[in-house]
């Protein structure tokens, strides 16, 4: 039980990166490497959208167009957001064929998707994440 209320609250949370990914859309930055994770964040939505079977008809996004990328990644999204409202429970829980990957399930799918989600975001926003030393100058 547990399991599929946190696979419902990560569900909402994939929702959640469409409304920030338009109070981006003004501010994403314009170097190359912005284009870099938009068009990483529309490829990854396309292969998630192949492993739920929502994949019909969207093409690769132009190479290096941020506002192509994103508009691929959101459409993707919208569609596998409706596929993943649409799943019981059982199915949440069940195996998925995910080209490349190993076996897994929709809800593990659901909280790799919500990591990308986290680590994309974050370098869109400028965070480039750094380890946080254990040890301080004299190692100690």
């Amino acid at each position: 039980m547990a399991d599929l209320l946190e696979c419902l609250i990560q569900i909402k949370a994939l929702r959640e990166t469409l409304e920030k990914v338009a109070s981006l859309s003004g501010n994403a930055p314009a170097a190359a490497d912005g284009v870099g994770v938009w068009n990483r964040m529309a490829d990854a939505e396309r292969s998630y959208a192949a492993a739920l079977g929502t994949a019909a008809g969207e093409t690769s996004p132009a190479g290096g167009v941020s506002d192509e990328a994103r508009r691929v990644f959101v459409a993707l999204r919208h569609a596998n957001l409706s596929a993943l409202e649409r799943c019981t429970a059982s199915q949440l829980a069940g195996p998925i064929i995910w080209p490349g990957r190993r076996s897994t399930t929709v809800a593990d799918l659901v909280a790799i998707m919500l990591a990308h989600d986290t680590e994309a975001l974050g370098h869109l926003r400028g965070r480039r994440a750094s380890p946080i030393p254990l040890l301080d100058a004299d190692g100690a």
